[in-house]
This record gives structure tokens, sequence and C-alpha cells, in this order.
């Protein structure tokens, strides 16, 4: 999953509050999923373990286990409002976008209940907000985290040292994208010594970064990873690729490098950790030793279709052409094998449509695209591969020369998601292309606030 940087505009923010909404909760999901404790035999089976067993699942992108963890825990628990949000999103990035719907219905429906029940219900609007906006009803749903900032203003009233509730104002609060009352929620959870402090430091860091205010976020990152004992290897390792990021968003490679190798001295078995290390090592133009890294990625599940691509593109760097295409050709079999069992999902197309363009079969490579955004349809919602098909549309049509239809393509992209530094960057090439070089320089300029860098 692609993280973009997000740079405050009220304006544009406003529009695409879905948006940020998704990749806040997304990060949460991790983070959360990070703190737990490990399961054993007796503890799947019950409702906490099977829960437990999807959230682990999920933070280690084994997406479609996790769903099945999550049914499991529904089936003994199946007024869980918390336990269907988290299946639905499991299935939304899978791609089960009908069976995403449902859940998200089930959540709002319990949700529902339980008001009915006590108006009070903090936690009960905000999962109603997180459904509601999933299900695409924003104005409802800011009316539903409204009320769960109420709820837990007044019983903050009533005992302002309830760290858990600070906690839980602070989620509320990034999903409002009041982001700095959020920051002092969460800084007052900690001061509290609430159990979860060190997720709230790494969330505090991750806002920071979303704010493009790196060097907060780092020294955020650096008080997390100190709040969490040492036997807490899965949110070491989480802060340790975290801090990574915030590293490479700024440019500095090596340290980021420096974070992965850490990762991997917690955890070799790692794959995202593998993952992270050969995307540093790319911008370090150290090819071979990132094509090392997705090797281990892909000794570890060969079924990383962008370990695959990642390869594949180092391979072609380092001037191994034949063994590039038979990388790329690893991709696009996965790709279809996912297509195979659900042609309705979008996300697949449009990793075709990526590893066809990369084997230079752009005709092929832009059906995939549009197939992946006529399933996805209009709307920019958590599942939508809208955006990036309409990226990479822009992208092969570029490489063809169709110069106008690319900058429609990026125009469309942007539409979708005007923070994406790559397709300001698309068009602004697309511009200098046809000869408007006022407009492209303008384009790359934002593309370079924004933080773009010169991916594979």
């Amino acid at each position: 999953m692609k993280v973009k940087r997000q740079i405050l505009n009220s304006s544009e923010i406003e529009k695409n509050m879905s948006i940020l909404i998704a990749s806040i909760f997304i990060a949460l999901f991790l983070i959360n999923a990070a703190s737990g404790q490990g399961d054993d035999d007796e503890q799947i089976l019950s409702t906490e373990g099977w829960f437990q067993k999807g959230l682990d699942l999920g933070s280690n992108s084994s997406f479609e286990e996790s769903a099945l963890a999550f049914r499991e825990a529904i089936k003994l628990a199946p007024e869980n409002a918390s336990s269907w949000l988290s299946l639905a999103l499991m299935l939304d990035l899978t791609g089960d976008l009908r069976g995403a719907e449902a859940a998200y219905q089930e959540a709002l429906n319990i949700t529902e209940k339980e008001l009915q029940e006590d108006q009070e219900d903090g936690k009960a609007w905000w999962n109603r907000g997180v459904a509601l906006d999933s299900l695409n009803r924003q104005t409802e749903a800011k009316e539903a985290r409204n009320n769960a900032v109420q709820a837990f203003n007044r019983t903050l009233a009533e005992n302002p040292d309830d760290a858990e509730t600070w906690f839980h104002m602070a989620e509320v609060l990034i999903s409002l994208n009041r982001r700095e009352e959020a920051i002092s929620a969460y800084e007052r959870s900690i001061s509290l010594n609430y159990s979860k402090s060190s997720v709230a430091a790494i969330t505090i860091s991750i806002l920071f970064k979303e704010m493009g205010r790196y060097d907060e976020a780092i020294d955020a990152s650096n008080r997390a990873f100190n709040l969490t004992p040492s036997g807490d290897l899965a949110n070491r390792l989480q802060i340790l690729e975290s801090r990574g990021m915030i590293f490479q968003e700024m440019g500095r490679d090596e340290d980021a490098l420096q974070d992965f190798n850490e990762c991997l001295e917690l955890d070799s078995g790692s794959k995202s950790c593998w993952m992270f290390r050969a995307s540093a090592l790319y911008h370090l133009h150290r090819y071979n030793e990132s094509v090392e890294a997705y090797g281990k990625a892909l000794e570890i599940d060969s079924n990383l279709s962008n370990a695959w691509l990642g390869m594949g593109e180092m391979l072609n760097s380092s001037g191994r052409g034949e063994e590039a295409r038979q990388a790329f050709e690893g991709a696009l079999s996965i790709y279809d094998l996912r297509i195979s069992g659900n042609p309705d999902d979008a996300w697949a197309w449009e990793g075709k449509g990526r590893a066809l363009q990369k084997m230079g079969r752009l005709d092929e490579a832009i059906a995939a695209f549009n197939r992946s955004i006529e399933i996805t349809g209009p709307d920019y919602v958590l599942s939508s591969a809208g955006e990036a098909a309409w990226l990479g549309k822009g992208r092969a049509l570029l490489a063809m020369g169709r110069d106008e239809e690319a900058l429609e393509a990026f125009r469309q992209a942007i539409e979708l998601y005007p923070l994406d530094p790559d397709a300001w960057q698309g068009k602004g090439e697309a511009l200098h292309a046809l000869g408007k070089r006022i407009g492209g320089d303008y384009a790359m300029q934002l593309a370079d606030k924004l933080g773009y860098r010169d991916e594979y």
C-alpha cells in the first residue's frame, strides 16, 4: 500500500476527508495490531483470541487470512461492531467491495442498537462514524464523530484523569482533521501512563509526518521506542519501520536503511522489513543489494507481487533484462490468479496494469487500468484503486506519445486526490510534452512541494 504525504489545506482536506480518514484508520489499525499480545491455542478459541489473530494477520498484510479470523470472532460475538469494522477493512483491502459494504452496514446497524440503549456511548458514536464514512455518507459520519467528541468530553468532565477516554478522544479528533487537538489528547493519555502510551506516541509521530513536520515526527518516534518494552517486538518493529519511512521522505536514505537493518536484527523473517530495505537500497543506487532484499522477502512469501515488480526494476537497472522480464511475469501471474478468483478486484487489475506496463505491453496495460477504473467507480473510498489506475494509465499513455490523453488521465487522478505528488509530476511531464512549459513547470514545482521522489 502506497502511503502519500498529506499537506494541510482546509478546502482540499474537506473535499477529500474520506481519503484522510482512510489512511489514518489503516495506520491506527496496524498500530493497534502491533500492540496486541501473542495468541495461543486456548486464546484462539475465544472471541478476543480470534480478534487478536485477525489484527496480527492484518498487520502482516495477510488480509484474506485476517478476514477469516475476524469471521470466527463474529461467530462467537455477532454483535461486536469492532469485529465487523475490522472484517470490512480486510475485505476492502482484498478488493471484495460488496462484502466490505455489507460488513460496514452490519457494523452500522449494531451501533444504532447500542445508541438506542445509551446515547452517551462515545465508542459507539466513533464506530458509527467509521462505518458511515466508509459507506460514503460523510455528512452523517462527521455528525457521528462530533457526537463522539461530545460524549467523551462529558466523560472527561466527570473524570479528567480517564486515560483511556483521552486516547479514544484523540482517535476521533484525527478523523475530524483536528490534528493538533488529537496530539494534545494523546499527550494527555501518555502523561496518565495509559497502557497504550507507546501506541499514542507512534501515532503522534505519524501525525507529525502527515503534517510535514519531520523533525518532530522523528522525536516522537524516538520517544515511542523508549516507551516500548524491549520484549514488545511487534511494536518495536512498527516504530522502526515508521521512522525509516520518515527518514526516506526526508531524503535521509542512509538513516532509513539503518532503521530497516535494525528491524531485521529484531526479526529476520519480516517480509515488510525486507521490502523497506530494498526500497532504501534502491534510493542509494545499490541495485544488486536491492535485488537480494526483494529475494529475501519473496523467500518468506512468494506471492508478494510488489516484490516481484520491484525486483524486476532493480534487475533492469543492473542490466539483467531477461531476469527482469521473468520477475515481471511472476507479478503478472499473481495478479491474474487474484482476478480469476475475484474478477471485480480493482486493485488486482491496477496491479496487472503496472506489470504489463513494465513489460512494455502498453495497450494491454491501459485495458487493465480501464477495467480497474470501471470497477472502482467515480468515488474515492478506502478500497478505491481509481486514483492509482488513472495515474498508471496516464504514464502508459505518456509512454505511447498520446500526450493529450495522458494529461486528461493525470487530471482525473488529481481530481480524486489533489495531494498526490506523482499525479502532479505526471501532469507536468504531459504539459511539457505538449509544449506548455509554464504550466508544466508549475505542476512539477507543486509535485516537489508535495514530496515527489522518482520511484521505479
